[in-house]
Order: structure tokens, then sequence, then C-alpha cells
């Protein structure tokens, strides 16, 4: 059963469908990395976890022409979104949850998802739900935000209101940790730390919002505007970048074979 914390999620990126592409380039240069990182494997099914819009299970497609293609989000916003922009082209879109896959044992070759897993309720759970669907010797190939992401703007949010709580995200150590315990070998993970400039902290907290990464209870946490303008000034003096901000996004890549 979806939990309260799933259930906003999916909420979230429904309501961010429709913007979702035009402001995810950063997305896009990862998950089009990703799906290159694979590209010579011989994988005869290839599930894309947390698909979005499909672009990574798009790319998974050129790349793996006669390979059968699945795609999986808990939003059928982003799937109607999905379907609409890959019309024609032979992809399985599917909602369901990464923590309850609606596969047999050892259905796919590979697995794909980029910048999904973190907002995985149960990381552990998700990690082995992916080990049971894979085929022995099949590979898992991820990437997530990992616990760096956003660190500024959480750090000018406590500096002005001491009682927030943040959900974190998971970090290296966690995501490996994950993956033993679901099984997986040959586990190979690295990291890193993107920077990305934006004019004030209204602009960052709309563009999270847009994107459908407004899951951590951002908005009941404000008094209005007196608030935002407090966070905002806190954040201009302590993380400047030339006449804005910026916000860190870490990246954990996550190489695994069952």
């Amino acid at each position: 059963m979806w939990t309260i914390f799933t259930d906003k999620v999916r909420k979230a990126f429904t309501d961010a469908a429709d913007q979702y592409d035009i402001l995810t380039s950063l997305h896009k240069e990862i998950g089009r990395e990703l799906v290159k990182k694979t590209a010579r494997l011989d994988a005869a099914r290839i599930l894309d976890v947390g698909c979005g819009t499909g672009y990574v299970a798009n790319k998974a497609k050129f790349f793996f022409p006669e390979s059968a293609i699945v795609g999986l989000d808990l939003s059928e916003g982003m799937l109607g979104k999905a379907r609409q922009l890959h019309e024609g082209i032979p992809i399985d879109w599917v909602q369901a949850d990464a923590q309850a896959l609606p596969f047999k044992a050892e259905t796919f070759d590979l697995l794909l998802s980029s910048l999904a897993y973190q907002w995985a309720e149960d990381l552990s759970a998700a990690f082995q739900e992916a080990y049971r669907i894979l085929r022995p010797g099949a590979v898992f190939n991820i990437t997530l935000f990992g616990g760096r992401t956003c660190e500024e703007l959480f750090l000018s949010l406590t500096a002005n209101n001491p009682q927030f709580k943040a959900r974190s995200l998971p970090g290296v150590d966690q995501t490996r940790e994950a993956l033993g315990r679901a099984g997986f070998g040959h586990v190979d993970i690295d990291f890193e730390l993107i920077k990305i400039e934006f004019k004030n902290v209204f602009e960052l907290l709309q563009w999270l919002k847009a994107i459908g990464a407004n899951t951590t209870d951002l908005d009941t946490i404000f008094l209005g505007k007196q608030m935002l303008a407090r966070v905002d000034e806190y954040y201009h003096k302590h993380f400047p970048y030339n006449a804005g901000i910026c916000a860190s996004f870490e990246v954990i890549w996550a190489y695994a074979q069952k």
C-alpha cells in the first residue's frame, strides 16, 4: 500500500508533469550519461524505474532498439506525458511503486533509474525489489540525489526556524549499505557535487516545486513573505554566487550486478 509520503510524491510529480521537461536540463544530462554507460551491454528486457516523462526510457530504446523497454513511474501525470511525448515508440508504460514492482522474479536484464530512488521511503526495500526482478548477472545502474542536495537552502531555513526538520536524502554510505542488504555484488559507487545558480530563494523554491521536488513540507514551515525574506537574506549573505545564490545538488552514481 502506498504510504502518505508516497502519495505526496505521486501528487507532486503529477502536478509538475507539464513543466518537467522544460526545467530539467540537469536531469536530462545525467540521464543521457547513465544510459551511455550501459550501451554496450546485452540486455533483452530493460526497466526504467521512476521514468518521469520518459527521457531515459526513450534513450534506452535508441541504444537498444531490439530490446523490450518498460518505463515505470508512480505518477499518472508523468506517465501521461511520457505516452504523449513518445507516441509511436514501442515502450510499455506502467504505473507502480518502486517498492512493490508488479513483475515476476528474474524478468529484466538491466534496470536504469535517473534521480528517482531518493524519493523511496524505504531505500533497502526498493533495492530488494529491484534485485528480485533482475535476472542473474543483470545490471543495476542508477543515479539518485544525495544528502548534500540543497544543503544551503536547508541551512538557511534552519537558521531562521530552528524547529525545521527536513526529510534527509540518502548518502553514499547509506546507498552502498542498502545495495549490500539487497544482495547486490560488484557494487561501484561514486558521487559528484553540482552547483546551480539562482537569482534568489524564491526562484529556487519555484524551480523545486515546478519539477515536483516539493515533498519535504517546505511550504508548511513558512510564516509568510517576511520569513521568506529573512531566509533569502541569510542565503545571500552566506552562500552568494555572482549576483545571486548557488544551490548544491549531490548526484550519487551506483552501478551493481546481481
